[in-house]
């Protein structure tokens, strides 16, 4: 008789079982649909070589889990016509709150290729309007690899690019001098600035690595399809820039 006494008290209410279900499929609908978006981007990051933008959250990812196995045990149980130990409902709660404290920047923004494209485009166009402007009131431009550097480092006060590796790495901005514009390696990552200076520094081409939507490496292009080259060449005709100004180029 006491198997039988055991099973009976194991036993819950079929109508209790479903309101205690639908109530907490409610909050783990809440908890996922907040928490989602970081799971996708992490499945998407380690898909590929390169991801763009802030890594996962790890509350909510942790949200994410504690909902899920916790209603899963839940169904379960109900299903078989006994009653979840309230511990289970307990996690569904804590993962909710969790998700909650999580998501209370809102979502995360900057996880697109155009997004960390656009943030390395702008440095290379700074350091573009910088170079060039020195090109034409001094006629020349430093061949050596340090003071193209110094001035990179000045235009991203040393913060580095949105683009990322596998385990969330940010890249640095890479500045490396080539022997001529085709002499670009074809696998540099994101955020590398190739060099080019002509003999002499009066003329110069500045190319720069992006990502590509599928996280590849892909050198910035113009609207057109065009590689997009920087480039600085010095005309005697102009005069030179006045202070805090930029030629035309």
């Amino acid at each position: 008789m006491k198997p039988s006494s055991t099973v009976a008290q194991q036993q819950s209410p079929l109508m209790l079982r479903v309101l205690h279900g639908a109530i907490f499929a409610g909050f783990t609908a809440i908890t996922l649909v907040g928490g989602w978006p970081e799971v996708v981007h992490l499945v998407h990051s380690q898909l590929q070589p390169y991801n763009a933008g802030p890594p996962p959250r790890l509350a909510l990812l942790v949200a994410v889990v504690m909902a899920g196995a916790s209603m899963a045990v839940i169904l379960v149980r109900s299903v078989r016509g006994r009653s979840a130990p309230l511990h289970w409902s307990a996690l569904i709660l804590g993962a909710l709150a969790l998700a909650t404290w999580g998501n209370q920047e809102g979502a995360a923004t900057g996880r697109t290729a155009d997004a960390a494209n656009l943030r390395i485009l702008r440095v290379a166009r700074q350091l573009h309007g910088r170079t060039v402007s020195e090109l034409q009131a001094h006629g020349e431009v430093p061949e050596d690899v340090g003071s193209w550097e110094t001035a990179l480092a000045q235009v991203t006060q040393g913060e580095p690019t949105s683009v990322r590796t596998r385990s969330y790495r940010a890249l640095p901005f890479r500045l490396q001098k080539v022997d001529s514009p085709e002499a670009i390696p074809a696998e540099a990552p994101p955020g590398s600035l190739f060099l080019y200076v002509m003999e002499g520094g009066g003329a110069y081409e500045l190319h720069a690595v992006g990502i590509s939507p599928k996280g590849e490496p892909w050198p910035l292009r113009e609207p057109r399809g065009e590689p997009l080259v920087f480039r600085g060449m010095f005309n005697p005709e102009l005069p030179p820039p006045a202070e805090g100004e930029h030629p035309p180029h």
